[in-house]
């Protein structure tokens, strides 16, 4: 009897724990431009947690609202020394990396495309002169 009582518990933990994590960082890996999501980071990489890599991107894309006005042709799509990149102005904003690329199912450059189809979308919007 005893120990259906420790299997019952560790169960309830199980199903407890995942929901509250989810909740927990959902909002810790998201990118944000005005106070709207533009982005949720759900794979960690290159050593960094997705929490870390959300506060990375965040921090590339304040600096490139801070530069001044940006056009859409500013922001492509490109593979540099076999990563595909997201780039504006010439610098890196978004690296997609393999595990994201599998993750959305998508190739790394589909994915960069994708993103940087989002960035054109937003920032040119963001930084023109008003």
């Amino acid at each position: 009897m005893k120990r259906n009582r420790v299997t019952l518990a560790t169960l309830a933990a199980l199903l407890v724990l995942p929901a509250a994590w989810a909740y927990q960082t959902e909002s810790d890996n998201e990118v944000y431009v005005g106070g709207t999501p533009i982005m949720r980071v759900r794979v960690a990489s290159g050593g960094m947690s997705t929490a870390e890599r959300a506060t990375q991107i965040q921090a590339r894309v304040n600096k490139f609202l801070g530069i001044g006005p940006i056009r859409e042709s500013d922001i492509i799509a490109r593979m540099v020394g076999g990563e595909a990149l997201v780039l504006v102005k010439g610098q890196t904003l978004f690296t997609a990396d393999k595990a994201t690329a599998r993750f959305n199912r998508m190739t790394p450059i589909q994915l960069a495309q994708a993103w940087a189809a989002r960035m054109r979308a937003v920032l040119p919007g963001l930084t023109q002169p008003k």
